[in-house]
């Protein structure tokens, strides 16, 4: 199978890209940038495309040079990134995604599966956060987020582009953070092993959803993999883990007892995150494609201190 990656060096997406390369499909990573989030001998066989979401035109030419049959929207400006560049934001995530889905239709890649967010609700929805509940989100992210989703579903039901789609919580990843609200959950973890100390710019209960990145990429997989027959959503929700900030500290400071841990809350930022559910009913992706997250507070601590404690002392 021949797989285009959108965001392709990106966190998420230069992790996504090796179990792919591993069962031997053909993987291309689509991004402005070259060099991957993620590094390893894998991604060493990983085509790269160098451009931007906004231009249509080479997303069409790589989607048919490398006969694409499936394609992984993850290209994005994310949340605090977007607040700061509305135009850049509107540009990847609302023109690039309208282009990449008509790459898609014009092609033979008609299996899209686009990475959404939970930032698509709003305050005030119900906790425990169902499917259905209104989206009215309070970021730029997540209004483009909802856009994407109901234009997939348009080109699912006027063109047959198998579109699917996933709402992740905030993804913790050894060296992952970015440009979304939500990068605390993973700067913590690398400012506290490689710098020994970390100033929270949330408030010390703030508490959000998030999802180790091994749980993610293999959500992605199994979803794109599902029979078309047992999916009866075209997005899912998912959960995971909702410690607060408080609670990410403790369980660091139990593996790194030194580490200097202080809170200076950002309104703009804290004022997204605390806007988000916290408890999310997940169970259609269960009950439809068996998806479980399976990493707890304390095998993820454990294993990102040891991933960025072997690292610093390889470089």
């Amino acid at each position: 199978m021949n797989v285009l990656i959108t965001g392709g060096t990106g966190s998420i997406g230069s992790r996504l890209a090796i179990p792919l390369v591993r069962r031997g499909d053909t993987v291309v990573a689509f991004d402005v940038r070259s060099e991957p989030h993620f590094d390893s001998d894998e991604f060493r066989h990983v085509n790269m495309v160098v451009s931007d979401l906004g231009d249509g035109r080479s997303l069409v030419e790589a989607v048919r040079s490398y006969r694409i049959d499936s394609i992984f929207h993850l290209g994005a400006v994310l949340s605090a990134n977007a607040e700061e560049s509305p135009r850049d934001a509107w540009r990847a995530n609302m023109d690039g995604t309208a282009n990449l889905l008509e790459a898609a239709r014009q092609s033979s890649a008609k299996r899209v599966i686009f990475s959404s967010t939970l930032a698509t609700y709003g305050a005030g929805v119900p906790d425990p956060l169902v499917e259905d509940a209104p989206q009215w989100p309070v970021s730029l992210y997540g209004v483009t987020k909802v856009a994407g989703e109901r234009l997939g579903a348009y080109y699912h039901h006027r063109f047959g582009v198998d579109f699917r789609g996933i709402r992740f919580p905030a993804v913790i990843a050894p060296r992952g953070s970015g440009g979304g609200a939500s990068a605390y959950v993973s700067a913590v973890f690398e400012q506290s092993v490689l710098k020994g100390e970390y100033d929270f710019y949330v408030n010390r209960t703030t508490r959000a959803p998030m999802m180790y990145i091994a749980d993610a990429v293999r959500a992605l997989l199994e979803l794109h993999d599902a029979p078309a027959g047992n999916l009866r959503r075209s997005v899912y929700n998912l959960g995971g883990i909702t410690p607060s900030a408080e609670e990410l500290a403790t369980s660091i400071k139990s593996r790194l007892p030194e580490v200097r841990i202080t809170y200076t809350p950002d309104p703009v930022r804290t004022a997204i995150v605390e806007s988000w559910p916290c408890q999310i009913d997940d169970s259609a992706a269960r009950q439809d494609w068996n998806c479980t997250a399976t990493w707890d507070l304390e095998r993820i601590t454990r294993n990102i201190v040891h991933v960025l404690r072997h690292d610093s002392a390889n470089q």
